[in-house]
């Protein structure tokens, strides 16, 4: 065994052969690049789509599920977020031909495609599938969290195993790992061990930085990351977003303090404390101010809330709003949903942890955000359920915020720019990487080609 055969040995990735099939064998329903996925995903059998916003996730996991139901002849489960069930499976399924079955008082599963959301899991017998697909499985990125293992654990020998889920911020490469582990490729532990270093002085894992190309050359073999077709070498003219218009509608707020407990002005503190008491102290101005913006003309407004207490001022200053919270049923929410995306309801409010994660709203052009979070997904996942492909006019977007609250503004604009410097420089390492490895082309390291014997033991 020469050096190259040796470290070929050590680098080998687990491999899985999964079902062949021919591209013109599928739905033609997809696009060519998402046609090209679907048989990418299903040959590796275990398979992650990582895809921004709007490139059609929902249509290519359905029919990988239906190719694996009729392969193995056993029943497909989609697991995803409670208000996107209803969603995958009265709306998007039949655009392709195929009968998804929602599991909600009955958990009796037979054959064919079935889905049901998160919450629900304990109830079902999972060992009797062919393959899973978890839709929103950003879920994962918790390295300790119960429901990761829960997951993990649920479909350990579930044969074909499919995750999706927008494209992962590149500062949080431990989604990436969660997501191996759950296939199955490599364990989260075997992951760090091989391609990190613990860094002392942060006290958090970060890539060696010897390891990033190898590194991310392993993540292409069981998943695609991808923003646009063009990514993969796709022409995709119909691939176009329309124009977005962000506004900031900042509302001056007093500090003098009324008690004097803390002097004459105030003191706004970044805590969480803090936070939350600011937020309820402009909450009734910044709800004014987002009526003002809806009732100017008749067409749809989608404003998100992060409170009970925003949620409760909005419906008082737009009485013919629909509002949804999380101790609605599950009937109601996707009745709301439905509504909203008929054009029955002009205003609908709630928040993103409800409808900010999967849902398409692309009929209406127009997004309020009744103040911030910290959170930089949240708001960029709750944009993009009306910002996206298939969107026909240019979309507008406001972020209703007071003058004590700019500092969470500023942190979000950090983190987009953060997020959008460092897919900059991650496309750079996988770009090329991806292509060749898409297009069944091996990716060799670039070692030096000489001829160096080992002893026999090793």
């Amino acid at each position: 065994m020469n050096y190259l055969e040796f470290i070929d040995k050590k680098s080998e990735f687990k491999k899985m052969n999964g079902i062949e099939i021919d591209i013109n064998d599928l739905n033609p329903v997809l696009f060519d690049y998402q046609k090209a996925i679907v048989k990418k995903a299903l040959k590796k059998k275990r398979f992650c789509l990582f895809e921004a916003c709007g490139m059609g996730k929902t249509l290519q996991q359905l029919e990988w599920a239906h190719q694996v139901a009729t392969f193995t002849n056993k029943p497909v489960l989609i697991v995803a977020p409670l208000g996107v069930t209803a969603q995958t499976a009265y709306e998007e399924a039949p655009l392709l031909g195929y009968e998804v079955k929602v599991l909600r008082d009955s958990f009796t599963i037979d054959k064919g495609l079935y889905i049901t959301n998160y919450e629900q899991l304990e109830n079902i017998d999972t060992s009797v599938l062919g393959g899973v697909v978890l839709d929103e499985s950003s879920i994962l990125k918790n390295f300790t969290g119960k429901t990761r293992v829960r997951l993990s654990k649920a479909f350990e020998n579930t044969e074909y195993k499919l995750c999706c889920t927008a494209t992962p911020a590149p500062n949080d490469l431990m989604e990436l790992l969660n997501h191996a582990d759950f296939l199955g490729i490599m364990s989260t532990a075997q992951a760090l061990a091989n391609y990190f270093i613990n860094d002392m002085k942060t006290g958090s894992y970060r890539l060696k930085g010897h390891a990033t190309k190898d590194f991310y050359r392993w993540c292409c073999t069981w998943s695609v990351n991808i923003e646009n077709p063009k990514d993969l070498g796709f022409e995709a003219k119909y691939y176009v977003l329309p124009e977005l218009i962000e506004a900031n509608v900042i509302i001056d707020i007093d500090v003098i303090d009324d008690s004097f407990e803390h002097g004459l002005f105030r003191e706004v503190g970044t805590s969480a404390t803090s936070f939350h008491k600011e937020k309820n102290r402009t909450a009734d101005i910044r709800a004014k101010n987002c009526a003002e913006i809806a009732k100017r003309d008749s067409e749809q407004y989608l404003i998100w809330c992060d409170t009970n207490l925003e949620a409760d001022l909005l419906k008082k200053y737009i009485p013919e709003a629909v509002e949804v919270r999380g101790s609605d049923s599950p009937q109601r929410k996707e009745q709301c949903a439905l509504d909203f995306k008929q054009g029955k309801t002009r205003v609908l409010i709630s928040k993103p942890k409800i409808f900010g994660y999967g849902m398409n709203f692309q009929k209406c052009h127009n997004v309020i955000f009744c103040g911030l979070t910290y959170s930089y997904e949240n708001y960029h996942q709750a944009l993009r359920r009306i910002y996206r492909f298939g969107q026909k006019h240019t979309v507008y977007s406001y972020i209703v915020l007071g003058t004590t609250e700019m500092h969470i503004l500023e942190t979000v604009n950090k983190k987009k720019e953060l997020q959008y410097n460092l897919k900059n420089q991650m496309d750079l390492s996988v770009q090329e990487i991806q292509l060749l490895n898409f297009e069944e082309r091996e990716v060799k390291s670039n070692l030096i080609q000489n001829t160096i014997e080992l002893p026999s033991f090793i």
